[in-house]
């Protein structure tokens, strides 16, 4: 009885130049909601992927650079929802209402992405510029939602950048207590939004003129 020839290994896709960055940061993003930034591995990604053990390491030097690069493209994706929440908003109250629940919502979705931006195991990592950049891109939309309100006497907070900080503060702060269920614990979606919508409008009538 003749052995049926054994069919040959799958080969991995190759990867061109400029998207196995990608492809690690997006595999990268999945481990990290299931495995936590501690446990998160360049070799494990390297598994995943199908790529040699080696290969991330040509992007990124150590678990460090890594990790800077996700919380970068968390701080970037942020930017990007925030700025897409307001653009159909009318008013300048609207338009921090939607800015503040797309802030909420990202981070309900991506609770540790959101953890990995803000909390202390990037406290000392100054030296990645990409990071502070990004981070600095996604502040600059809350000041470009405050200050126009400002300008036009929709609210009477004085210095941008400090109206800027205490929105920030504001919805951090409800973003926090959202993920950590301390808000709204037996709410459902619906009853939540609405939860956080009001919480929104009630502290704008801070800024009000």
């Amino acid at each position: 009885m003749s052995v049926p020839p054994a069919e040959p290994a799958a080969r991995t896709a190759p990867y061109h130049h400029g998207n196995l960055r990608q492809a690690l940061l997006e595999t990268g993003l999945a481990h990290l909601e299931t495995l936590g930034p501690d446990k998160i591995s360049l070799r494990a990604l390297a598994r995943d992927i199908g790529v040699s053990q080696t290969a991330p390491y040509r992007h990124f030097r150590d678990k460090s650079a890594l990790l800077a690069a996700l919380a970068a493209e968390g701080f970037r994706r942020l930017k990007t929802t925030t700025e897409n929440a307001v653009e159909q908003a009318e008013s300048h109250e609207d338009r921090m209402v939607e800015g503040g629940l797309a802030y909420i919502r990202f981070a309900r979705a991506q609770p540790a992405l959101y953890k990995l931006m803000f909390g202390p195991v990037l406290a000392e990592m100054a030296q990645f510029e990409d990071l502070q950049q990004a981070g600095h891109e996604a502040f600059g939309v809350i000041v470009r939602i405050v200050r126009p309100a400002i300008e036009a006497g929709a609210f009477d907070a004085g210095d941008p950048m400090i109206a800027a900080q205490t929105a920030w503060a504001l919805v951090h702060g409800l973003a926090s207590l959202a993920i950590d269920r301390q808000l709204g614990r037996h709410d459902s979606e619906q009853a939540l939004e609405a939860r956080l919508r009001a919480a929104l409008r009630l502290a704008l009538k801070g800024f009000s003129a």
